[in-house]
């Protein structure tokens, strides 16, 4: 007789049970994921949310001496005089930072709310600059977006300069003429103007002080005459100074008018020209003419024959004004005395001055 086997059936509810637990399982693993992403992302918002991207950004802009990028976020435009431009303090910023370690960190004043960090170059503070929270751009689960609020600059107008030269010259600072409030010193005048009695006067010297500059400036003088004269700049002393000029539109016509005078002069002197050739390169009623005409050593000059100019020579020239000159001359006269030839100089320090048109010897220095 054949045994039937028996047929055993899987429990409906352990399925079930098996089904529940691979969904749930799914559920969980589903969650789980949704979670993590969610954690990634929220992480993700929350660095980018960080003001240190901000400052790393206005970073790179400092590090690579972006001054245009400085100059357009200043919290507020250094104080410029009327001898400077933008672009003057834009090179003194540039001078600051070239070339050196540009590091930033944050400021004593740092706070979550505002916060601020300084800016060195090689060690030294030149700035600080401020964020601020975007309230119109917030970013997701609330957090802020950052930007830039303002960069403070330490600019300081250090630089000043000090300038000598004749009061009848005209001073520029970076092509700016300076007016008579920036003179601070009295006129000194020279020692020598007592020579020209009351024909006329010599400008003196004048001492200009220009402060709050960032750069040393350009300086520029010029004549009575607009013509740039030369300028030297004594380091010791940090002064820009020029003298008198050497330059007049009639410096030819001077030159001739001094050396014939000379001439006539040493020639009178040794009885060979007459007194009466001197008289026209006077003003009338010369004292300096009468003083000649009484010399007695006129009538004892020592015998002689032949003279000849053998040198004539314009040693030194000084313009004081338009009207005024120092010309200082030089000749030798060539002459036989006794048989030989004898050579003998003449030196002639001449103040002339011009009057009604014509140059006229008012006095000589001796």
């Amino acid at each position: 007789m054949r045994r039937i086997a028996k047929i055993r059936h899987f429990p409906i509810f352990v399925a079930l049970l098996a089904v529940w637990l691979i969904a749930v399982t799914c559920v969980i693993y589903w969650f789980y994921g949704k979670a993590n992403d969610y954690m990634i992302h929220y992480e993700e918002v929350y660095q980018a949310s960080l003001p240190v991207h901000v400052a790393d950004d206005v970073y790179s802009h400092l590090k690579n001496y972006d001054v245009d990028y400085l100059w357009d976020h200043l919290d507020s435009k250094p104080r410029i005089s009327r001898f400077e431009t933008e672009d003057h303090v834009k090179e003194y910023i540039h001078n600051m930072i070239d070339g050196k370690e540009i590091t930033y960190q944050p400021s004593s004043k740092y706070s979550d709310a505002l916060p601020v960090y300084v800016v060195e170059a090689d060690g030294l503070v030149i700035a600080e600059f401020s964020l601020i929270k975007d309230l119109q751009n917030p970013r997701e689960f609330g957090f802020p977006t950052w930007q830039l609020k303002d960069i403070t600059y330490y600019t300081e107008p250090f630089e000043t300069v000090n300038i000598s030269a004749p009061s009848n010259f005209h001073v520029y600072v970076n092509g700016t003429l300076l007016e008579d409030n920036y003179i601070c010193s009295d006129e000194v005048k020279p020692s020598d103007e007592n020579y020209l009695m009351d024909y006329d006067t010599m400008p003196g010297i004048h001492e200009y002080y220009v402060a709050d500059l960032y750069l040393e400036p350009e300086v520029k003088i010029t004549d009575m005459f607009d013509q740039e004269v030369e300028v030297t700049y004594e380091e010791t002393k940090d002064l820009y100074s020029t003298g008198y000029t050497d330059q007049h539109p009639d410096k030819a016509q001077m030159e001739e008018f001094a050396i014939n005078y000379t001439i006539t002069f040493a020639n009178v002197i040794s009885k060979d020209d007459r007194l009466e050739n001197l008289k026209p390169y006077f003003p009338e009623d010369s004292q300096l003419y009468d003083a000649i005409s009484r010399n007695t050593a006129l009538k004892y000059f020592t015998s002689h024959y032949g003279t000849t100019i053998a040198t004539q020579e314009i040693k030194e020239f000084i313009v004081y004004s338009e009207t005024v000159a120092y010309i200082e001359v030089y000749i030798e006269q060539s002459m036989k005395m006794g048989g030989a030839d004898q050579i003998v100089p003449t030196t002639a320090r001449l103040y002339c001055v011009k009057l009604d048109g014509e140059w006229k010897v008012i006095s000589m220095r001796f």
